[in-house]
């Protein structure tokens, strides 16, 4: 993932402009807003603070210096995993995610040949975004995702290097 660690500049499909950039100790408690606004039951702080130290990246998305999204991934033996990825309630259906996606698969070709994923069954903006970016269904994991009433199944998905 070295060749992407310089902080990048991309424009969306709607024309955003958006700065890329690793996560530092000092974004923490905004990710971690992001991440609550985002998710109905969000990751904890020690999971990225994992990011800080370990094998996953956590790359933020900025747009005009405001934290509108991140995504993490790692990869290891041949696959890698999107772990993570959520875009600001404001600033959703704007490209921002499939930059992310797009930023993600370029992170992590020739270190992996598949890039797996799950995503709750309920999610249909999240599987039609990563079905138009090439993810194909390979599984179903049963009651992966916790709700408020009980879980719900995951979809496994992947993608092709």
């Amino acid at each position: 993932m070295n060749q992407f660690e310089l902080p990048l500049k991309l424009t969306t499909v709607m024309g955003l402009e958006l700065s890329l950039r690793l996560l530092t100790e000092n974004d923490l408690a905004e990710v971690m807003e992001l991440e609550r606004s985002a998710h109905s039951h969000p990751w904890r702080l020690s999971s990225f603070e994992d990011c800080l130290k370990g094998r996953q990246r956590c790359w933020l998305a900025e747009a005009k210096g405001k934290l509108v999204g991140y995504v993490v991934v790692t990869h290891a033996g041949g696959d890698a995993e999107l772990l993570n990825i959520a875009v600001s309630p404001k600033f959703q259906r704007k490209g921002i995610g499939s930059v992310l996606l797009q930023h993600a698969i370029n992170c992590v070709i020739g270190h992996a040949d598949m890039l797996f994923l799950e995503v709750r069954i309920s999610n249909q903006k999240a599987i039609e975004l990563y079905s138009k970016e090439g993810f194909f269904e390979v599984g179903n994991r049963k009651n992966y995702y916790p709700t408020l009433n009980g879980h719900e199944d995951a979809l496994l998905m992947a993608s092709q290097l």
